[in-house]
C-alpha cells in the first residue's frame, strides 16, 4: 500500500465516523431571525421600563436605606417590583 492509498483510507474512515456521529439538531425557539429580533427587543424594552421605574421609585429608595426590614417591608418591596 502506498502513501496516497494509506491517506485515502484514513479519509474514508474519518468520513464514516462523521456519518455515525449524529449532530444534535438545535431547534430554534424562534420561527425566524426577524421574530427572534422582535422578541428580544420587546424584552429589552420591558427591562428598560422596569429599570427606570425602580430608579424613580421613592418607596423603594426608602426601603433600601433601611437597616432592619420587617415582613411588611418585604411585601412592599415585592409589590414594587411587580
Amino acid at each position: 500500500m502506498n502513501k496516497k492509498q494509506f491517506l485515502n483510507t484514513y479519509k474514508k474512515i474519518d468520513a464514516m465516523d462523521e456519518g455515525k456521529i449524529e449532530k444534535p439538531e438545535t431547534s430554534s425557539i424562534y420561527r425566524s431571525k426577524y421574530d427572534e429580533h422582535l422578541i428580544k427587543e420587546y424584552h429589552y424594552a420591558k427591562f428598560r421600563k422596569n429599570f427606570h421605574n425602580i430608579q424613580q421609585s421613592e418607596s423603594l429608595k426608602h426601603l433600601l436605606e433601611k437597616e432592619e426590614w420587617s415582613d411588611k417591608d418585604t411585601e412592599q418591596l415585592l409589590k414594587s417590583l411587580r
